[in-house]
């Protein structure tokens, strides 16, 4: 039987003129198509499980909480992404889990601007503005962020201390400014620090993961931390001019504790102000 389909293809090959494949061809063909795609199913369900298996550790450990905190100190600073930068394109990029977050200046910003909300909607967390916008009609009063924030300069000892330059009525982050002195000494008792995961294996199937910490900085214990994990399930495609590690950040379903869509670029603020709560007022 196998020499006659052999016999068979070679002679329907033999005949150019009449057929453009042979049928051994299409054969071989749709064999290579199967064996692709039962590869690809099985690679996004292996990859999903183990996602599904890193959320069951995500999410949100609080020790206890601090009120009236003026001022905080941030131990990193995740750093700019040029424009369509090759770290969204890269399985092994340490800071995949945060891809969307801000960065840079806009990181230090962040933590000294205020939150906006609506009255009929207290109990949702509100976007962030400078604290001179004028308020919409129907906004409570705005919640302060910090007053400060103290920065390290990498490889060094040298410490500042940021505060926010304002313009009255001035609601864009990009028309704000930080101002930075040298100190010599910290105000802040306690720091916001992470630690990204990168795992080889998770790597492998584009599952990403970070640790953002609280911590005291007079006993070194953590007193909060959240843990958070994000599969890129398109495994680095970018179709339609995606950028794949910031575009998985901004799915709900492939990231761990999911992030509302207008929180995804703060989520560090969000998570340290619900631990050391900024003092209000004066």
């Amino acid at each position: 039987m196998l020499h006659r389909t052999r016999s068979i293809c070679a002679a329907i090959v033999a005949i150019p003129s009449l057929v453009v494949l042979s049928a051994c061809g299409e054969r071989h063909l749709d064999r290579e198509a199967k064996v692709q795609a039962t590869a690809a199913r099985e690679k996004y369900a292996k990859a999903k499980a183990l996602f599904e298996e890193r959320c069951k550790s995500a999410g949100v450990v609080i020790k206890r909480t601090v009120k009236d905190v003026e001022g905080i100190e941030l131990i990193k600073i995740r750093q700019p992404i040029p424009w369509g930068g090759k770290e969204y394109f890269d399985p092994m990029y340490s800071e995949a889990a945060m891809a969307a977050e801000m960065r840079g200046d806009y990181y230090v910003k962040q933590f000294l601007m205020s939150e906006l909300r609506f009255i009929d909607g207290v109990q949702s967390r509100g976007g962030l503005a400078p604290p001179s916008r004028e308020l919409d009609k129907g906004m409570e009063p705005p919640r302060r962020g910090y007053r400060f924030v103290e920065i390290l300069t990498p490889n060094s000892s040298e410490r500042s201390r940021c505060e926010l330059v304002l313009k009255p009525g001035e609601d864009r982050w990009e028309n704000t400014a930080l101002s930075c002195r040298p100190v010599v000494s910290s105000s802040a008792q306690y720091a916001l620090d992470y630690d990204d995961i990168v795992d080889p294996a998770d790597r492998a199937l584009w599952v990403a993961g970070t640790r953002i910490k609280v911590v005291d900085k007079r006993t070194g214990e953590v007193v909060a931390q959240l843990t958070r994990y994000v599969w890129e399930s398109g495994f680095g495609e970018a179709s339609s001019g995606s950028w794949p590690w910031q575009h998985a950040n901004h799915r709900v379903t492939q990231t761990c504790p999911g992030v509302p869509d207008r929180l995804f670029s703060t989520e560090s603020r969000y998570f340290v102000d619900t631990v050391l709560i900024p003092k209000q007022g004066d």
